[in-house]
């Protein structure tokens, strides 16, 4: 697949006519082929054109692990529209800002999923938005929105919203020559996603990335690097918000003719599935292996179909996930962030030590830099920095957001990631933590200084640092140290309380520390020295 001059429509396309009969897209309710998901994804097209989703429009969706997202997604490329995912665990000023802020005109949503209602969310946000007449939404809060489809697994219809299965139902009349204008008018440098940040600050921003950023990934992550061919089974546990789903997974199966199967990550699910579906890759992070590997029923399933596995983890995972799938014959780090999506994989390295403890050499077409982040200076080969990154996967832009687009992209064209790490004299990349404050918790990225303004609203909390430690099932936990007021009562349950339906269950503090105000650590600018407050929460928890 020549993925450098296609756009994601064709590629779709493209692999409709090689590998027609293949399947494509697995999940409980349904087994489609490339034609068939090539076909639905046309009706679907045609559905949107007919209530106003045209070029270039902003697509919110929010979805968990559903197959309909991947309909969805590839329809609304064939469009050329621009996909902005949101994170289903995100309340409404979250998705409130993200609306404004990527200049929305339409929101595809679930109802429900788990203990989110989407509709009551999006209600929180505008009052005005279900007195919608005719589904034609008129909102002060958003006023570019212009419609909610609404994608309800229980098939509930809404009033002011369009229906999911209505509009793909009305696209079954769908022209396949106006289809094939409309895909050959896109370009593989046209965006095609605003994929937001978590936030180095109290807010996310969007990155922008072109069709070419992200079909590379699909060739190079899970390509080249696991040799993958139309006979492989992919396993995609992750959410449609989440980099891994919706570029990896999603792209990674497309790109080499893969079957990708989607389901919502639950251990009494996934064991049988990979032992009867024979999945042969698989990716997670150290949440997901370890609710594997502990579940009571874990070694009453084959797992040895699992040929290849890419780690989110650690270096001390990489023999780890050896015991957990004993037919893994390729095993392999990377390092990839949302403005770069991937960037560097070990996938021609054959040296143990360097696969295990490395992140690989940069693919071709993208640079990888070290330097000194106070000064901006290359720095030599092994000694640590800032990692920077030049090439095909970097981001376009921060949409609507210059002064972080130019602060972030140097004159050379360089991101500058904010991740610490070094390179050897072979050019394999070592990622080894972040320089902005950001805190890697069950897969999710958490902005330190995010959750610190949220606590500085409770009552009583004086001063708070929020740090992220490490913790055996979630990576790093989300850690609280708060100096209180005198006689405020507050309690670590007290404060998860308060946080509760409030902001995303994954940003609300697993441990909640105390300290006296005589003991903050401090810099000699009078500011928090966030390393050592780090370091005491560390001694406080009994964590090395």
């Amino acid at each position: 697949m020549n993925w450098e001059n296609l756009t994601i429509a064709k590629a779709l396309r493209e692999a409709a006519e090689q590998w027609g009969n293949r399947e494509s897209l697995v999940s409980k309710q349904e087994r489609l082929t490339y034609s068939g998901l090539y076909e639905a994804a046309c009706r679907l097209a045609w559905g949107f054109s007919k209530i106003g989703i045209k070029r270039g429009d902003h697509v919110v969706t929010i979805f968990g692990t559903a197959p309909e997202w991947v309909i969805t997604k590839y329809a609304l490329h064939i469009l050329g529209a621009v996909i902005v995912p949101v994170n289903v665990n995100f309340k409404a000023a979250e998705i409130g800002f993200i609306l404004k802020q990527a200049d929305v005109s339409t929101i595809i949503t679930v109802d429900k999923l788990r203990t989110g209602n989407y509709l009551e969310i999006l209600k929180e946000i505008d009052q005005g938005i279900p007195l919608a007449r005719g589904k034609k939404i008129q909102s002060k809060a958003l006023p570019l929105l212009q419609r909610i489809i609404c994608f309800s697994p229980e098939k509930i219809k809404y009033a002011y919203c369009h229906d999911f299965y209505d509009v793909l139902h009305s696209g079954r009349d769908f022209s396949a020559k106006e289809i094939d204008r409309l895909v050959e008018r896109g370009r593989a440098e046209d965006p095609c996603n605003i994929l937001f940040t978590s936030g180095s600050t109290a807010f996310p921003k969007g990155a922008v990335h072109v069709h070419k950023s992200l079909l590379g990934i699909g060739v190079y992550l899970f390509g080249k690097t696991f040799n993958l061919d139309q006979f492989h089974r992919l396993l995609c546990n992750f959410p449609f918000y989440h980099i891994a789903g919706c570029v990896y997974f999603v792209l990674g199966a497309l790109t080499n003719g893969c079957a990708l199967y989607v389901n919502e990550f639950d251990p009494e699910e996934v064991l049988p599935l990979i032992q009867d579906e024979k999945i042969s890759l698989y990716l997670g992070f150290d949440y997901h292996f370890n609710a594997l590997a502990n579940h009571p029923k874990f070694h009453g399933y084959d797992l040895r179909s699992v040929s290849r596995i890419l780690l989110a983890v650690g270096p001390e995972w990489y023999d780890k996930c050896k015991k957990i799938f004993p037919g893994a014959e390729i095993i392999a780090h990377h390092y990839g962030f949302t403005e770069g999506t991937g960037v560097s994989v070990p996938f021609a390295e054959t040296d143990y030590k360097i696969r295990k403890n490395t992140n690989g050499r940069p693919w071709p077409g993208i640079e990888v830099k070290v330097v000194n982040p106070a000064t901006g200076k290359k720095v030599a080969a092994g000694e640590s920095g800032e990692l920077c990154l030049r090439g095909w996967s970097r981001f376009q832009e921060y949409y609507k957001n210059p002064e972080e687009t130019k602060k972030s992209i140097d004159s050379e064209g360089f991101f500058h990631s904010g991740d610490y790490g070094w390179m050897d004299d072979k050019d394999n990349v070592t990622y080894r933590g972040r320089y902005k404050m950001m805190i890697k918790t069950g897969g999710e990225n958490v902005s330190e200084r995010e959750v610190e303004v949220f606590l500085e609203t409770i009552p009583g909390i004086k001063t708070v640092a929020v740090v992220g430690i490490p913790d055996p099932n979630w990576g790093e936990a989300v850690t609280a140290v708060i100096e209180a007021e005198s006689g405020s009562g507050l309690t670590g349950e007290k404060i998860a309380e308060f946080c509760k339906n409030k902001i995303a269950r994954f940003k609300i503090p697993k441990n909640v520390l105390f300290i006296d105000g005589k003991d903050w650590p401090l810099l000699g600018s009078g500011k928090l020295n966030k390393v050592k407050v780090k370091e005491w929460a560390r001694q406080k928890l009994g964590v090395n």
